[in-house]
């Protein structure tokens, strides 16, 4: 059972939900290896089995989920004595980038436990009802997901702990980053806000995130960047203006790095009624 969405109707609300699902795999059924263009978080029901990618490979089992990274390629194996049902999301968005950096999830480790065993129980009742609802109410479905979200933050057993100090200075660092990355701001611009030495704030990143400030904020400009792609009447100057940079070439330069594609050309393949990948 599959049900998809199209991602324009939610353009601007910074999460794109792509498609959901609810399968119950055969023994040894295999998917991959294959590449995503968005974030694709699977919750295992019942049986096990395993992901690798070029990272590593785990071993995944009931009340567990895996997430795969955008460009990111894995494949991932049913068990052949008890194997796997699960759910799955499929998703991009600046929640969602935030919400799996929250649980501690990278591509390092992508495995998602909860700190107890009862507590899967909010994650599967939220994917239920996710997956029954009418893919014609978007919001409700927004709403749903940011549920969702809030439950892994929640009972992750891999959540980001800092010291209240470093937690605060975080939470200082990236709401300056995703209130202003319109604008042309710099790392030194952060630190100031946040009254930290820009050493510091780079240690702190890479102790939460496994990535420094400047990737970060570039990455919340790349997605948005691909969310207004979507908009087939927004001009690519306006775009780049719109993401923090007045120099469009510049613009095309840092999105073709991050995407390997020009915005022209990833516009081209991705345009707002194209069909996601089926599972």
């Amino acid at each position: 059972m599959e049900k998809y969405l199209l991602p324009e109707h939610m353009l601007h609300f910074g999460l794109n939900i792509y498609q959901f699902g609810h399968e119950a795999c055969t023994s040894s059924h295999r998917f991959g290896p294959a590449v995503r263009q968005h974030y694709l978080l699977h919750y295992i029901v019942k049986g096990k089995g395993s992901l690798t990618s070029e990272q590593g490979s785990w071993n995944v089992t009931a009340g567990e989920a895996f997430l795969i990274y955008p460009h990111q390629i894995t494949t991932y194996i049913a068990d052949k004595k008890t194997p796997w049902e699960y759910m799955w999301l499929e998703v991009d968005g600046l929640i969602a980038q935030r919400t799996f950096e929250l649980c501690g999830l990278r591509r390092e480790h992508p495995l998602w436990t909860a700190k107890n065993p009862q507590d899967s129980g909010e994650i599967k009742q939220t994917l239920d009802s996710l997956i029954a609802e009418d893919t014609t109410r978007p919001i409700k479905l927004a709403g749903l997901t940011c549920l969702l979200f809030d439950a892994l933050i929640s009972h992750g057993k891999g959540n980001v702990v800092a010291s209240n100090g470093d937690n605060k200075h975080l939470d200082q660092a990236t709401t300056f980053i995703e209130r202003n990355y319109q604008n042309p701001i710099s790392i030194g611009d952060i630190a100031n806000h946040c009254r930290l030495d820009r050493s510091y704030l780079s240690r702190l990143f890479q102790k939460a995130f496994s990535i420094g400030p400047k990737q970060y904020l570039l990455n919340v400009r790349m997605s948005m960047a691909k969310n207004l792609l979507q908009d087939a009447s927004l001009p690519i100057k306006v775009i780049a203006c719109s993401v923090g940079y007045n120099d469009q070439l510049h613009f095309f330069r840092a999105f073709k790095q991050h995407f390997d594609l020009a915005p022209t050309e990833w516009r081209k393949r991705h345009p707002p009624n194209s069909e996601c990948i089926e599972l």
